[in-house]
């Protein structure tokens, strides 16, 4: 009785990119999804490997056989198909195709119907056969399977491969013992001449072919072909020249005597392709590697095999192939990858995922990109900056710059967030140096920087010694809000945010300002000019612009830090409104990132309704809230023409004349120029009114209201009072 024919198992070999790109591929891609994805592998032609005695009194060596591979790497992602091109490949090597079923849960991977995705594959590779399809591209014979499961949080990753194979019941059986190569040919030559046929048919590539072997014939022995050629060049068989004809394929396997797996679907094609062949003589070849050196082993073996018939077998698709473990065992594995990851990495990963799962199931739309792209510019590095800095690091905004003039004190860590005790000794750690660290601390992957430095306010006076620090701190500052995407205005005082909300505006960014009561919070972004050209702004240029901060004042911002108690000069809050107030801050401005128009999206409508253009919907211009009975409300306020930071004539001026229209603003002078527009608006002496409010017709205003009042004769008793 014939013995049966016995093959060498695929045992699969990851490499930990592949991971990573598994890890992408369900964050990114699919998500919920658990359709079957297109991976890519591939196998080589299996060499022994030549290994030395233990002992080390002896100089011997010996060969050993190795596990018949099926690599994938993180080039498995690159999925061929629909038309697009093979995937370049190593010489030796086959690539081969393959599908992931990745689970949602380790439930779902351990339910999985294992039995059904192994026939549901059989049934495939059936059809290639039968279509031709096999015949023109033999790697359809031998798709795997990946059944996974990652568990993103902790880095693991379950997973079971399968190499579906066809089986034949009663099995193929061995005609004669398997031979060497070296054994089977004429020449020692003829092996060189083999490798040559080979390349030129392209079919160590293809991973199957026939081939003619003319032991009489030296200078061509080798005739090789395609499957497809199989007439050509196989034919009958036998030849009456004594050539000998063989079916070949690049054999993974080292086993002396046993071919790899890929022989199996080979043989399946051959008994529904070719059914009149009940022998054939397979050359396992696994000199596909070898070069042209000298002195080489050639390792290939020729295998006689009795073919079962296809109308003798009991089942027309038996399927096996689950991977066994080194203990012969069909159970899952398990790849733990978090101690072997940069930390740094993991950490990424982890903040990307958490932003990701939004896009599962709650907001299939949203641009993380564009959120994660963004630059932050913090003026303030206090409570608000600490709690609004861990707000953007959450969004995934990697790129954050903090401006602060002060140092961390003994009150501050309690408070915020991004200090401890220790940046409160000897005298304080700067604050914006001490917050960028703690950033880099917390994530380690995010650009921080610290800018440390005053920023020039109206109402405080300039000396002549000071004149040249001051420009260099307004050029800086102008810098660093044009380099920026969005600026957020979180500063103790109000008129410390007034050139910021200039140079906001002057350089159309988005502005975010935050300010705090005692118990009471207003976060709101400020209007931005559609167009704003070198040729200045019109007095009515964007009518239905948004207000800013300052907007609503009807008085010039001033000093506001001189002549004040300690709990004046303090921001004296509840300490749990500043993470609401920053929060909120932070939750605008991503609404207005996802909006179609951006900075310019207008208020929504009072009448409401939802708006189908955002994920977010429409981002509110104000959102002011209460502590007391925990209210909150939006509210819509219009640009004033006459606001003292952002009014068309406060840009234009500052465009005109610089840094002396600022030093001006600062001291609250007037000099001849300013006299015809001081004119225009009926003001002879400025005395009770700011240059500000001069420019921008503010004092105006107040001289014709004032002068309304001083007309309105009041008569009445102590009880009432009515105006005649």
């Amino acid at each position: 009785m014939s013995e049966v024919l016995r093959f060498e198992a695929f045992s699969s070999t990851v490499e930990p990119e592949f991971w990573s790109g598994l890890a992408h591929h369900k964050l990114h891609s699919a998500r919920l999804d658990t359709a079957r994805a297109q991976v890519r592998g591939e196998f080589g032609s299996g060499r022994r490997h030549t290994v030395r005695s233990n002992n080390p009194n002896e100089s011997s060596t010996q060969s050993a056989a190795v596990p018949a591979r099926l690599r994938v790497s993180q080039a498995a992602w690159d999925a061929v198909g629909d038309g697009k091109p093979e995937l370049p490949h190593q010489p030796g090597t086959v690539s081969v195709g393959g599908y992931l079923h990745n689970t949602n849960t380790i439930e779902e991977f351990k339910k999985f119907d294992k039995a059904e995705l192994l026939r549901t594959a059989g049934a495939e590779i059936l059809d290639a056969i039968r279509s031709g399809r096999a015949t023109q591209t033999p790697a359809q014979l031998w798709p795997f399977l990946l059944l996974s499961f990652a568990d993103l949080k902790k880095y693991h990753f379950y997973h079971w491969f399968a190499f579906p194979a066809v089986t034949a019941d009663p099995p193929d059986t061995v005609a004669d013992a398997p031979v060497p190569i070296s054994s089977f040919v004429a020449r020692q030559s003829d092996l060189e001449l083999l490798l040559d046929a080979v390349a030129d048919a392209d079919a160590g590539a293809q991973g199957a072919f026939v081939a003619r072997y003319r032991p009489d014939a030296p200078d061509q022995p080798w005739q090789v072909g395609t499957l497809g050629e199989w007439g050509a060049v196989y034919g009958n068989g036998s030849a009456d020249d004594g050539s000998v004809a063989l079916l070949g394929f690049v054999d993974p396997s080292s086993h002396l005597t046993r071919p790899g797996w890929p022989l199996r679907n080979l043989l399946t094609w051959l008994r529904h392709c070719h059914p009149r062949v009940e022998q054939v003589k397979v050359l396992c070849f696994r000199d596909a590697a070898l070069g042209k050196a000298p002195g080489q082993q050639f390792e290939s073996i020729v295998v006689s095999v009795n073919v079962t018939a296809a109308a003798r077998l009991t089942s027309s698709c038996q399927v096996s192939g689950w991977e066994r473990n080194e203990k012969q065992k069909l159970v899952p594995r398990i790849v733990n990858l978090s101690s072997t990851m940069d930390p740094v990495r993991l950490a990424e990963s982890a903040l990307d995922l958490n932003l990701q799962l939004m896009r599962w199931r709650l907001a299939p739309s949203i641009d993380l990109a564009k959120i994660a792209g963004t630059r932050a510019l913090l003026i303030g590095a206090g409570t608000l900056g600490a709690y609004t800095a861990r707000a953007l690091l959450a969004w995934g905004v990697r790129t954050l710059t903090f401006v602060d003039s002060g140092r961390v004190s003994f009150s501050n860590p309690a408070r915020q967030p991004l200090y401890d005790f220790s940046d409160s000794l000897d005298g304080g750690k700067p604050k914006a140096a001490a917050a960028a660290s703690s950033m880099r601390k917390i994530f380690p992957n995010v650009s921080a920087q610290g800018v440390q430095m005053s920023i020039p306010m109206p109402g405080h006076s300039v000396s002549a010694s000071e004149i040249d620090s001051t420009r260099e701190a307004v050029a800086r500052l102008d810098s660093l809000v044009a380099s920026h995407d969005v600026v957020f205005l979180l500063t103790d005082s109000r008129e410390s945010r007034w050139l910021p909300t200039l140079l906001g505006t002057l350089h159309r960014k988005i502005v975010i300002c935050v300010a705090l009561g005692f118990d009471s919070f207003v976060a709101m972004r400020h209007g931005i000019y559609a167009h704003n050209d070198d040729a200045g702004l019109a007095a009515d240029s964007d009518a239905a612009r948004l207000g800013c901060y300052f907007c609503n004042d009807v008085v010039a911002p001033t000093d506001s830090l001189s002549d004040r108690t300690l709990d004046q000069q303090c921001t004296v809050t509840r300490p749990g409104l500043a993470p609401i107030a920053s929060g909120t801050a932070v939750e605008l401005l991503t609404t207005v990132l996802q909006h179609p128009q951006g900075g310019l999206a207008p208020a929504p409508a009072p009448e409401g309704g939802d708006d189908d253009a955002s994920v977010f919907g429409t981002p509110e211009h104000q959102i002011r809230g209460y502590l007391v009975g925990f209210r909150q409300h939006a509210i819509v306020g219009q640009a004033s023409k006459l606001c003292t930071a952002c009014s068309p004539c406060v840009v234009n001026a500052y465009r005109q004349h610089g840094f002396d229209f600022l030093l001006r603003a600062f001291n609250n002078t007037l000099v001849a120029e300013d006299a015809p527009h001081c004119a225009a608006h009926g003001v002879e002496a400025p005395a009770n009114y700011s240059y500000l409010e001069t420019l921008t017709g503010l004092a105006a205003l107040h001289r014709q209201t004032d002068s309304m009042l001083e007309d309105i004769e009041w008569s009445g008793s102590d009880d009432e009072f009515e105006a005649v």
